[in-house]
């Protein structure tokens, strides 16, 4: 059966129009929500407001959710991306996620460090990140396919 079908039991029922439009805004989503995580340190650093721990988790957990939720309803209804089974026309290899997070993990430290104030440290990590994340892109031409 494909990802797209509903039956019965509900099976994306009517769930799937907020699924579309998720995966249709998702590249807004996803940078607002970044953004919107990175505003509680923005605003404390340039301009000394601190918000409370409470309002902070909140900010960062619907963001997170919001994400996680677009992150779903690509896996869910994006099709573009399938082939007549539903599955997965791309492959990305393991080694090409696993660098890709830890890029991404090289962004968010940077990001903290220059939050705090701390700019050549934050500089090394996000230039360390974006080189690293840039090597990893740039290598998996070689071995497509490869690692799965």
């Amino acid at each position: 059966m494909a990802p797209n079908t509903t039956d019965a039991t509900g099976d994306a029922g009517g769930l799937e129009p907020l699924l579309r439009f998720l995966v249709a805004y998702r590249l807004v989503l996803y940078l607002g929500g970044l953004i919107a995580i990175s505003l509680p340190l923005g605003l404390a650093w340039v301009f000394d407001v601190e918000l409370s721990p409470a309002a902070r988790t909140a900010v960062v957990g619907v963001s997170f959710a919001v994400i996680l939720l677009t992150y779903f309803a690509e896996r869910r209804v994006g099709l573009d991306h399938t082939d007549e089974y539903g599955e997965p026309t791309e492959s990305y290899s393991v080694r090409l996620r696993v660098m890709f997070v830890l890029s991404l993990v090289g962004i968010a430290v940077g990001v903290y460090f220059l939050a705090r104030g701390r700019v050549g440290a934050g500089l090394l990590f996000l230039g360390g990140a974006l080189l690293f994340g840039g090597m990893a892109y740039r290598g998996e031409g070689d071995d497509a396919g490869e690692g799965e």
